[in-house]
């Protein structure tokens, strides 16, 4: 295990993940035209580019905004891939005629998006989206279902949502001049409802999204542990590790620094990774993307860019393993580190790409003391005069009122070989600070917040063995010296 952004919060190491390969018993089953073994070669020609970026939450059609010229200069970047990734962290609902409500909760924002942005977002250049996320279902099975007919009338192929868990889990394929794309999305952060359940005796499969379920334990130094340890064992606590402890409902795990672990449940990893490994069978490219909010430094949030969880190198290693060629982590709202595995890139944090504040309707939940505590008084002499814009300041200034929530990057990873050659990072500045109505914009960043984002990149990704050289502005990572 490599070290990450806070090494000394680790617990013990994350047990190996069981990998998809089915092992071959006896070769003369199979076709000796067809060894099964090479379906999980990559399959387009040299010169395949893949473009990909982070979170979009975007709540209108920005084609219209294509003559400023950072705007402009960035979708030109994201265009030149052949085939275009991000993660749709919304809803498209038409509102007047919607039949649906809104399912906010814990004070989270039921995100929703106009119709018009499917489309939008086709002719920006996007072919493929993951679903998988923790705003699947802000409104309902009904938004999930509206917001899949928008995609699909705007020939958006998208991944990671269904009737059931099958389909949750099933991979999504792209038709290109250079080859079949497939998808495969999952997501580790969510609302239990919305986990996409299989049918099961009489009981009907329930429509949602493909979860990976992971068991938190907290990270308790030394002195801690022996305070925990000298409390009486309650009588479920047998189930701990070794070494661990189980205290108030909660596992602990011993470490050097308070932090975060998390053990990821076998048999969903089991169903992920049998869906990549077909996935890549049935194209010639695929794409694994994972929506996660865990963090070995979550708490206090946030006070510094998240750092990914010690379990999550495991999981991108098993699913190239099991055949993605692309493993792409989303769900942070900041960059993390950039690690290339088996000739494959792993992007352990991708950040925001849209991020629009100009959200709503918001529901009357949200309005509730409930929800916002005392902020709204705080904040406001008069507040039931708030708007959901008002609303939404003071929400946003509580939990993103940083700039790293604004920078981002378009990687753009070309391929040779059957492996990675390059992959160019453009750094990307979402204009914090301006007007709600271009505040999340992505631009290409200016000099110097380009310099500032490569540099991050840089220190995080150096520890995974990750070597990015700069040119002219742009980061480039090279293996084994490819150009």
């Amino acid at each position: 295990m490599v070290p990450h952004g806070n090494p000394d919060a680790a617990g013990a190491i994350p047990e190996p993940i069981a990998p998809a390969d089915p092992v071959v018993r006896d070769p003369t089953a199979f076709d000796r035209q067809r060894p099964i073994e090479r379906e999980l070669d990559v399959g387009v020609a040299d010169g395949f580019t893949l473009s990909a970026v982070g979170d979009c939450i975007i709540t209108r059609p920005l084609t219209p905004y294509l003559g400023d010229k950072g705007f402009a200069a960035i979708i030109d970047v994201l265009r030149q891939g052949d085939v275009v990734y991000g993660n749709l962290e919304t809803s498209l609902i038409d509102m007047d005629r919607f039949e649906g409500y809104p399912h906010s909760w814990d004070a989270d924002y039921p995100l929703v998006s106009h119709p018009a942005v499917a489309q939008d977002l086709a002719g920006l250049g996007f072919q493929i989206m993951s679903r998988a996320n923790n705003h699947a279902l802000d409104w309902g099975i009904e938004g999930m279902r509206e917001t899949s007919r928008h995609l699909d009338a705007a020939g958006i192929v998208h991944a990671g949502s269904g009737e059931h868990a099958g389909a949750a889990r099933a991979p999504r394929y792209l038709e290109t001049a250079r080859g079949r794309v497939g998808l495969v999305s999952f997501v580790s952060t969510f609302l239990p409802t919305s986990e996409a359940l299989p049918p099961k005796t009489a009981a009907p499969g329930r429509p949602g999204v493909s979860a990976l379920k992971l068991h938190r334990k907290l990270v308790a130094p030394p002195a801690v542990m022996a305070a925990l340890a000298a409390l009486p064992a309650p009588p479920a606590a047998g189930d701990a590790a070794p070494g661990e402890l189980t205290r108030f409902g909660l596992r602990f795990a011993p470490g050097e620094a308070p932090g975060n672990a998390y053990d990821i449940d076998r048999e969903d990893a089991a169903e992920i990774l049998r869906s990549i490994r077909l996935g890549k069978q049935h194209s010639d490219f695929l794409v694994a993307a994972l929506h996660s909010h865990e963090a070995q430094n979550e708490y206090p949030w946030p006070a510094a860019p998240l750092a990914p969880p010690e379990c999550l190198q495991p999981l991108a290693h098993a699913a190239i393993d099991a055949g993605a060629d692309a493993f792409i982590t989303g769900g942070t709202h900041n960059l993390g580190p950039i690690e290339v595995y088996s000739g494959k890139p792993v992007f352990y944090g991708m950040g925001n790409f849209f991020w629009s504040d100009l959200q709503g309707p918001l529901s009357a939940d949200l309005y509730h003391p409930r929800a916002v505590g005392d902020r709204l008084a705080r904040a406001f002499e008069h507040p039931g005069r708030a708007t959901d814009a008002d609303l939404t300041a003071v929400y946003e200034a509580a939990g993103f009122a940083h700039e790293w929530v604004f920078e981002s990057i378009v990687a753009r990873s070309t391929y040779a070989g059957g492996r990675l050659a390059e992959i160019a990072i453009h750094p990307v500045w979402l204009r914090y600070g301006e007007r709600l109505t271009r505040s999340g914009i992505p631009q290409a960043a200016p000099p110097e917040r380009a310099e500032s984002i490569l540099e991050w990149l840089q220190r995080t990704s150096e520890p995974y063995g990750t070597e990015i050289v700069v040119e002219s502005g742009v980061g480039y990572v090279r293996p084994a010296g490819r150009l």
